[in-house]
């Protein structure tokens, strides 16, 4: 993320100095379009050097990786082999919070990378499946197909803002000559077409990407000839509960037992992924299909799902398990994974459906917005009455003047109703795995929660500035938003701060949150040192507040003077 942040600031600045200095002319276009090309190029070259500085790997040599893990090298031997490529380096990051990630510039000199939460809480042949997966993507290129698909929808938003902004320049500039009218018209087309075809690329751009995991997930399945071992890996990895109870033990039941969990970053979108909570096999080891059932439940059925399914690399980890289970039959495997009943329990929990929490959610967000597009409509109306295109009578400056001074007023109003939807009250002490099953959890819809337990890593393991982090109790682990929402503030607590606390017993009170996976909002953490770090993301959202009633009482200042 920091890379592409960097690269970002880099293709802004000179894309304005471009738009600035250079002929708006087609001579401009073609080297603006080349310029991006270039730093896309570049991007792709340099990459895996700056991800080897940013992260702390350590890199194994190959004998050693085969004498402490044999069974991943006899799949890494294999696939060598049957491919053809050179050999990948292997590293370790020392981080208890699970993930795997493969980098490089092509086949034949890519890097696989997992962390000790892998080793840790996986056991052999699902350690294997995720070594395997992340082999899927070097033996498919996917460093290479990806940088072209990617590419694609940038150079689409390279010409559309160079049509955008030479439109505007030269609009400023023209005349009532009827041939720079026409260009002005064609610039403003071409721009609009570009934007609407950048959209366009840049989803199809993400529904490659989750085609390219569903290909490494199938290579895993081809490599152990089981697609069970990446399944329960995925479970455990994501959000899959193991207990030490019946298979039929009830949510209840599973609420109570003592149960570890981790999440997955890795191999899901490292944007999205927020730590998804799973229970260890205990000495048992047995599935409660109830309890990953309770889990998967908001995967398949929260209308939030489907959005963020849609606007992810990665498919969720419900729709994978899915895929790998239709694979069984072709290996000779039953699935060890089912969902059949899973619906019942969303059912159970939120009732027959839950998009009409899914609307009420849309609603609350988009509130503030719905008054200022409702205002933005009343004052068009009154341009058109203006330009008499329409004839409204009572509308006139003083009272759109007045519409807006009240509007504001409703926008701030409007934005205090989001916060207290957004942020409940009522903290009460939780357990992971309480949290991780909620299925009617989503951004907008909090559970108020304190949790007790163990800090054990950073957000993204490895990342020198990862102001997130890792938490652990008796029954799960879960992901720590801890994200101010000020770019320095995350900077200097994730440089000075999040090191210290790693390690730490801690008491985190916050909201419980599900994206595409569970995390915890901070509002404050207490450390076992007596340190107690406090999170003002929500109250900096009542800095749009006052801007909103600020803004109000002028304009209710100038319609009195008026």
């Amino acid at each position: 993320m920091a890379i592409t942040a960097l690269f970002a600031l880099l293709y802004a600045v000179v894309f304005v100095i471009g738009v600035w200095f250079l002929p708006s002319n087609l001579f401009g276009l073609i080297f603006m379009v080349g310029f991006t090309l270039l730093i896309i190029l570049f991007q792709y070259g340099i990459s895996p050097y700056i991800i080897q500085w940013i992260y702390r790997i350590d890199w194994i040599p190959y004998e050693e990786f085969a004498a402490r893990f044999p069974h991943m090298a006899d799949s890494l031997d294999k696939v060598v082999a049957y491919n053809g490529i050179k050999r990948p380096r292997f590293g370790i990051i020392h981080d208890l919070n699970p993930n795997a990630f493969t980098f490089g510039h092509t086949k034949n000199n890519a890097r696989v990378v997992i962390t000790d939460g892998i080793l840790e809480y996986l056991n052999e042949k699902e350690q294997n499946a995720v070594f395997s997966h992340e082999l899927g993507h070097v033996v498919h290129s996917d460093f290479i197909i990806m940088t072209i698909v990617f590419a694609i929808p940038l150079v689409l938003l390279t010409i559309a803002r160079w049509a955008w902004y030479t439109s505007m320049f030269s609009g400023r500039r023209r005349s009532s000559d009827d041939d720079a009218n026409v260009l002005y018209l064609l610039l403003i087309a071409v721009a609009v077409l570009s934007y609407i075809s950048y959209y366009l690329g840049y989803l199809i751009s993400l529904m490659v990407s989750r085609v390219r995991e569903y290909y490494a997930d199938q290579h895993a399945a081809e490599v152990l000839e089981d697609p069970n071992a990446l399944s329960t890996g995925l479970v455990k990895i994501a959000y899959g509960l193991l207990v030490d109870r019946d298979i039929n033990t009830n949510v209840k039941e599973r609420n109570r037992s003592k149960v570890r969990a981790l999440r997955g970053l890795g191999i899901f979108d490292p944007n999205t992924a927020k730590g998804l909570g799973i229970i260890s096999v205990t000495t048992k080891g047995v599935l409660s299909m109830d309890a990953i059932e309770a889990a998967a439940a908001w995967d398949l059925y929260n209308p939030w799902a489907k959005y963020f399914q849609f606007l992810s690399t990665h498919p969720l980890p419900a729709r994978r398990i899915q895929r790998l289970n239709e694979q069984c039959e072709f290996y000779g495997k039953k699935p060890e994974i089912d969902f059949s009943h899973a619906k019942e329990i969303a059912e159970e929990q939120a009732g027959k459906t839950l998009w009409d929490q899914f609307l009420w959610d849309i609603f609350m967000k988009a509130l503030p917005t719905l008054i200022f597009v409702a205002l933005l409509g009343v004052t068009i109306a009154w341009l058109f009455s203006l330009a008499e295109l329409i004839t409204i009578p009572f509308l006139n400056a003083k009272f759109i003047l007045l519409m807006w001074a009240i509007g504001f007023y409703l926008i701030g109003f409007g934005s205090i109703i989001k916060i207290k939807y957004m942020y409940k009250s009522g903290f009460e002490p939780k357990k992971v795995v309480d949290l991780v099953t909620n299925v009617k959890a989503s951004p907008m819809r909090s559970v108020p929660a304190i949790i007790e337990g163990k800090i054990v890593g950073r957000g993204v393991p490895g990342y020198y500035f990862s102001d997130d982090m890792y938490f652990q109790d008796e029954s799960g682990l879960l992901y720590v938003d801890y994200r101010f929402g000020i770019g320095i503030v995350d900077m200097i607590f994730a440089l000075r701060t999040v090191r210290k606390i790693v390690g730490q017993r801690v008491r985190i009170k916050g909201w419980y949150r599900r994206g595409p996976s569970p995390y915890i909002q901070v509002d404050t953490i207490e450390t076992e040192q007596g340190r107690r770090h406090r999170n003002y993301a929500k109250h900096l959202r009542y800095f749009w507040v006052v801007l909103a009633f600020l803004i109000g009482a002028v304009c209710f200042y100038y319609w009195f003077v008026i």
